[in-house]
């Protein structure tokens, strides 16, 4: 995986940048960047996405009881219902089956997968059909599905070339496959990145060992043509400012060492980013791109 890159199969990929001692590669031809040595699903299952490491802690786990729909969840389901999307949906990844909780309101018939033990059986425990594993080890038939749903997975997982291609082998002829990821390729993140690179702050769309790869649109785009896929149409979500904050590492170090040093260093950091995220707000009637890319696309 070091000597090649996944999306265009080129082998020119050098060195990007290290966060959290793992290092980074980028490909030279289309841009991904990617963890070089990555860990096994083994290891990411057992060791950051369980309930102890505090992974999706905060989850709810009475769905009826949730007063406020998700507001992308209801904007990707409401897109689905415009394009006569209907029968079998699935969510890769689903957590807590919040979105297919609502999909399953919309008429939808929805299953899940999710990799994580304890947030499965939240899903399972709220009446939704949930396989507790790998997309791949489900072994759903060819066809099966009118719709599959990767919600911030794709970013996730060791080899999303797979993961794709298992998509459209079990999306029936002419279903949409829809993919949320976060974007290289916008103002907030190469801002970040500049400043980060300057003055050598942690840059928050790093974020080893959870996110092992980063797309642009244009590479994004470009793979899932290549698997006779049509882009049917991408949309745009801005960031959450409170996340990136806390994928700097900075307030857990600050809660750890309790130094005024690293509490002067966060706040440093935290204004840089608080700015630009401000500037972002302010140019986005004027950029064509954001954070979090939502790609709707159909198998041919």
């Amino acid at each position: 995986m070091e000597k090649k890159c996944i999306l265009c199969e080129a082998e020119d990929v050098s060195y990007f940048a290290k966060k959290n001692n793992y290092d980074f590669l980028i490909c030279k031809v289309c841009g991904l960047v990617f963890v070089k040595n990555q860990p096994s699903l083994t290891t990411l299952v057992a060791d950051f996405y369980t309930e102890k490491s505090g992974y999706h802690a905060n989850l709810d786990k009475d769905l009826t009881a949730i007063k406020s729909d998700n507001k992308k969840f209801v904007k990707i389901i409401d897109r689905l219902v415009s394009l006569n999307m209907q029968g079998n949906l699935l969510d890769v990844g689903c957590s807590n089956g919040e979105f297919l909780f609502l999909a399953k309101k919309r008429g939808f018939n929805s299953f899940g997968v999710e990799v994580n033990k304890n947030t499965a059986n939240i899903a399972i425990s709220n009446g939704l059909e949930v396989f507790h594993g790998k997309l791949e080890d489900a072994k759903f038939n060819d066809d099966y599905f009118s719709v599959v749903y990767l919600g911030d997975v794709i970013e996730h997982v060791a080899r999303p070339d797979i993961l794709v291609k298992e998509c459209k082998r079990i999306l029936k002829r002419g279903g949409i496959m829809v993919i949320s990821t976060p974007n290289m390729d916008c103002f907030f993140a190469r801002a970040t990145g500049g400043i980060c690179k300057l003055f050598r702050f942690p840059w928050s769309i790093l974020l080893p060992p959870y996110h092992l790869f980063l797309f642009s649109e244009s590479n994004l785009k470009s793979f899932i043509r290549t698997l006779d896929f049509e882009i049917l149409e991408i949309t745009y979500n801005s960031c959450s400012l409170r996340h990136e904050l806390g994928g700097t590492g900075l307030l857990k170090e600050f809660l750890k060492s309790k130094s005024m040093r690293t509490l002067f260093y966060m706040v440093l950091v935290f204004l840089n980013y608080t700015a630009i995220y401000l500037v972002s707000l302010l140019l986005k009637p004027f950029l064509k791109k954001d954070f979090e890319m939502l790609i709707f696309a159909k198998k041919k």
